[in-house]
């Protein structure tokens, strides 16, 4: 075995063995944050809100009210963007929350409430005996409200409850086409009956999943907490609790799916967060608790989709909670979403936009790879020279090398011009993958036929629980004849063990991506297909030896 078969063999380890890692770093996973400054006093510590089922050494928290408050009653929300329930029962939440511009796999609309994540908005705090008290009777509605229609202005709702006969009340209000919903949370004398001038406003339970390949959905579900420019972001495991506390000025609190996010954000930073994450029956549930001074009273609720245009608008950072990949990337993978956002502005398909996308990115980087194609037929052609250097001199390495590079150099031959194309294309590639794995815009984005959703596989049927995947096959076979056109004359068997190696390996690797991934591959594969072998002069023919 040579040298350069050797080197190329330890590349492809080197290529297998850092996948997984390549993986986190295009779609990173929650990783465990160091409090990095005072943490919670102990008796606020552990004690607030726990998710459903965690088993924990935990004092009991008082429920206050129970059963025995005002009866259960249900408001509905609109304001053209989604239609809410808002309930009075466990200290006025959300009890539906359906997306009226998304659609489930189902056909039905996005709902992100359900029987886990009810608790969604309770109001807790220390009383002066040391007491933790969750607000999470069912409370008072104000007024005579049945229906609440906010597609034309703005619409108040008040909830109210007492402890010990002081008063604290909710008020909602809701805004015409927006996912942001201001909450007030007013204490009445709170010094008479609130410790430390504290309370806690928790979010249980996470986002409903709402894609039809929920396993893929869990792998997303997150819950964060940003104090600062610091992002606490805990893990969830099987059966353990994982907590993230911190005392410090908080900008928000957020839980996450996939595709959609709910954030608590205070008018005025926070004093301190809690946000915990526990894997339950298979699915992640996360739990966020934002502490604020009783005096300040009004915090946004963002409840809706990752849209990095609205999110980046609210002006608080929230888009860090978005999937966009290494930094280094995400500067074109920003650039790549606004282009074919505004192409399909134009052209109403986006397998048409990403089909003429690639069209215009070969068009872009047609100077650089032609002269790399240019590069890759000058060392065919003088491959029946090396040959006859090899033969020569078989039997001493150095000099071989100094009479194949003397070649080069005066045949005007890089050795490396041919990686150049692969080498433009990763930053791209990379971007793509994140772009149609990650932003909203292209979920559920069809192009024809069996292709449905350019933001998953494109399968065309499953046997025997095995899907059967039409692009990724594509973008090999295309990989493969590009690669064949490249090959060197004479290479012999290991060559073409290589060849099909490295067609295989990026089968299996792309199998599971994004269909837009796949066909924006396949058809630049296509057009460097074409570019080759009708568009680029061949030495060979020509008689071309030089530059």
């Amino acid at each position: 075995m040579d040298r350069k078969t050797l080197l190329a063999f330890v590349l492809i380890a080197v290529v297998l063995i850092l996948t997984p890692w390549y993986m986190d770093v295009v779609s990173p996973r929650p990783q465990e944050t160091v409090n990095l400054t005072e943490p919670l006093p102990a008796n606020l510590k552990g004690d607030i809100a726990p998710s459903p089922g965690a088993t924990l050494n935990r004092a009991p928290a008082s429920n206050v009210g129970g059963a025995s408050g005002p009866p259960a009653k249900e408001l509905v929300v609109e304001n053209g963007l989604y239609r809410a329930t808002v309930s009075n029962k466990n200290g006025g939440s959300f009890a539906s929350f359906i997306l009226n511009q998304y659609d489930r796999y189902d056909s039905t609309l996005v709902n992100l409430i359900d029987g886990v994540n009810k608790n969604n908005l309770l109001v807790g705090f220390i009383s002066l005996d040391g007491e933790q008290i969750n607000l999470n009777n069912n409370w008072s509605v104000i007024g005579n409200p049945r229906r609440i229609n906010a597609s034309t202005s703005q619409k108040n709702l008040l909830f109210q409850t007492t402890f010990n006969g002081y008063v604290v009340q909710k008020k909602f209000t809701f805004y015409p086409m927006s996912y942001s919903v201001d909450l007030e949370v007013v204490f009445k004398n709170p010094d008479r009956f609130v410790s430390r001038g504290e309370y806690t406003l928790s979010w249980n339970g996470g986002l409903t999943s709402s894609e039809k390949n929920t396993k893929d959905d869990h792998t997303y579900f997150t819950g964060y907490a940003y104090l600062g420019d610091e992002l606490l972001e805990p893990s969830a495991k099987e059966n353990k609790l994982s907590e993230e506390n911190q005392r410090g000025q908080t900008r928000w609190t957020a839980v996450k799916s996939k595709y959609f996010l709910s954030a608590i954000i205070p008018e005025t930073p926070g004093l301190a967060a809690v946000v915990s994450g526990l894997i339950e029956e298979g699915r992640p549930v996360f739990n966020t608790t934002l502490v604020q001074p009783v005096s300040s009273r009004r915090v946004t609720l963002y409840v809706g989709p990752q849209d990095y245009k609205t999110i980046r608008s609210l002006g608080v950072d929230l888009e860090k909670t978005m999937n966009l990949g290494w930094s280094i990337f995400r500067p074109l993978g920003r650039l790549i979403t606004w282009s074919l956002t505004k192409m399909y502005a134009i052209i109403p398909n986006y397998g048409l936009v990403v089909i003429i996308f690639a069209f215009l990115v070969k068009l872009l980087l047609n100077p650089l790879t032609k002269q790399s194609f240019i590069s890759n037929k000058k060392m065919q052609a003088v491959q029946p020279e090396v040959l006859k250097l090899k033969e020569k001199h078989k039997n001493d390495p150095q000099k071989l090398n100094r009479a194949t590079m003397k070649l080069y150099k005066d045949r005007g031959v890089n050795p490396m011009g041919g990686c150049l194309p692969l080498l433009l294309q990763m930053p791209i590639l990379i971007s793509f993958f994140t772009v149609f794995r990650s932003t909203i815009e292209f979920r559920g984005a069809p192009f024809f036929g069996w292709i449905t959703d350019l933001s998953s596989p494109d399968t065309l049927a499953t046997v025997g629980g095995f899907p059967l995947n039409v692009l990724p096959v594509l973008m090999g076979g295309t990989m493969f004849l590009q690669q064949k056109l490249m090959a060197t004359p004479g290479g012999g068997s290991q060559q073409k063990m290589m060849m099909y190696f490295m067609n295989v390996f990026f089968l299996f690797l792309f199998y599971s991506f994004p269909s837009g991934l796949n066909l924006y591959y396949s058809v630049f594969n296509v057009l460097s297909i074409v570019q080759q072998k009708y568009l680029i002069p061949d030495p060979r023919m020509t008689g071309a030896h030089t530059t």
